[in-house]
């Protein structure tokens, strides 16, 4: 077979599928944790970034919309960002997991793939690769340049396996929704940036060179949310990620994101999660 030049594989290389250009992946923590009876006992968890876990023994529990599921020994599961969901362990288990975040694309983008947390299919050498990971997460932390490489590979390899057995249906369902969300990607890298900002329908939508009226038809077909109720729950979840990882005060984070004061922002944190600010920052785990 003849070699191909570089402009044939330049050609070649730019007819591929590019969903991924869009996307970066980020991780933001690792860590393994010893758990004690109820100690991962947390109602109503809506985190803003997505999660990887992998326990070591039988007794961790995640309860979601779409049911229980019981967390077996050394599977790993993946959990995507903005799910409603609360966790229990009823036996002393230690539970690695990982914390990233998907930029480019929002977490709505992937609902039709990732409708809950999901099991990675099984493969003994992936579930060891993961273990031993761990345990050097646990010895040496996270700073070394190797160990972050390898936590990004466990990222993507994880993915890889869960997208790998999904039928081309599924997959074509998900791509069909990031082509909805594409045009309007402007307003929501706009709102993502601007959260403590006030924010009205018209000048969002002159982002996407849309009139008012065609921006909200096309917000709620591509999310089956109104822009406000997008931007609150944008709100939230970021609220949420500073409370487990700035020292910023409540007050600050509220200011940060676009409440009018501390005791409003408690009190729509506390509808939407479940737990007031304080204790959402005292009692979350992994």
């Amino acid at each position: 077979m003849p070699l191909l030049d570089s402009d044939q594989l330049f050609n070649q290389k730019s007819q591929l599928p590019g969903m991924l250009d869009d996307i970066e992946i980020r991780p933001l923590w690792a860590a393994r944790f010893d758990l004690q009876v109820g100690s991962w006992n947390l109602p109503k968890l809506v985190n803003d970034f997505w999660r990887i876990y992998q326990n070591d023994a039988r007794g961790g529990r995640l309860i979601a919309a779409t049911g229980t599921i019981d967390l077996e020994p050394h599977s790993v599961y993946i959990i995507p960002a903005g799910l409603e969901l609360s966790s229990r362990n009823e036996e002393p288990i230690t539970q690695f997991f990982i914390h990233f975040e998907f930029r480019g694309i929002p977490p709505i983008a992937f609902e039709d793939i990732f409708p809950g947390p999901v099991r990675i299919p099984e493969d003994p050498l992936f579930s060891q690769i993961v273990s031993r990971l761990g345990d050097r997460v646990a010895r040496e932390g996270c700073d070394d340049v190797s160990v972050q490489c390898m936590i990004k590979g466990i990222i993507y390899e994880a993915l890889g396996h869960y997208l790998g057995a999904l039928t081309p249906e599924t997959l074509e369902r998900c791509w069909t929704r990031v082509s909805l969300i594409k045009p309007l990607l402007p307003a929501l890298q706009w709102i993502q940036d601007n959260l403590d900002q006030r924010m009205t329908n018209a000048e969002i939508a002159s982002l996407c060179h849309m009139s008012e009226g065609h921006f909200i038809r096309r917000f709620r077909e591509a999310t089956s949310l109104s822009p406000v109720q997008y931007i609150l729950k944008r709100r939230v979840a970021c609220a949420a990620q500073q409370l487990l990882f700035t020292n910023d005060s409540i007050d600050q984070i509220a200011e940060q994101n676009g409440f009018a004061d501390r005791f409003y922002f408690s009190r729509i944190f506390l509808r939407e999660t479940g737990r007031p600010p304080a204790a959402y920052r005292r009692g979350h785990h992994g």
